[in-house]
């Protein structure tokens, strides 16, 4: 049973050219460690060591010494969705990640059928300058009537557009968002 969802921290995510995910995504932090530091601890505050976690994609942009690292210090069993900045599905098994989905998955929440993927449909109008991105085409989900879709990639800090949620970092306060919060936004607003 998944307990959280998870999307988008780019740990060790530093360029000393653009500054990395912290200038990028406009985070509040003075360096890639106190960033690295404050996300494994919020994330083993809410997840247990028993508790299972689905990745939605970007989870590193480090060494695979440092990745395996972050890993070893976060709680739980780690399953994980392929995003745009990870490696193969076979180096993302190496890192410790349990199961490693391709493109998407399918699960049901608060009765509603949810499309779980990286990515937002293309053209949705929101993310890091509140604009359209459609950039990985190819890999945008189809719109389909009735699913919500349940995605990250765009490092906005609005949860919900449309029939999308966005359980990227940025949205969640640099933490997992719980399986209940995400079932608690279907139910209010979906």
């Amino acid at each position: 049973m998944i307990a959280a969802l998870y999307s988008d921290p780019h740990f060790g995510h530093y360029n000393e050219n653009s500054g990395g995910i912290i200038k990028l995504a406009d985070r509040p932090f003075a360096s890639i460690d106190e960033m690295d530091a404050a996300f494994i601890k919020k994330y083993n505050e809410l997840v247990s060591p028993r508790e299972t976690v689905l990745w939605l994609g970007d989870a590193f942009i480090c060494s695979v010494e440092r990745a395996k690292e972050i890993m070893s210090e976060l709680n739980g069993h780690k399953q994980l969705i392929i995003g745009n900045h990870d490696r193969s599905t076979t180096a993302m098994a190496k890192l410790g990640f349990e199961l490693v989905i391709e493109r998407e998955c399918f699960m049901f929440l608060h009765g509603r059928k949810c499309r779980l993927t990286h990515y937002p449909y293309a053209g949705a109008p929101y993310g890091r300058q509140q604009r359209e991105d459609d950039r990985y085409a190819d890999r945008r989900p189809p719109r389909i009537k009735g699913e919500v879709l349940i995605h990250g990639h765009s490092h906005a800090k609005r949860r919900i557009f449309q029939n999308m949620i966005h359980v990227g970092v940025d949205a969640w306060d640099f933490r997992p968002a719980l399986i209940e919060e995400v079932e608690d936004l279907i139910r209010r607003f979906l």
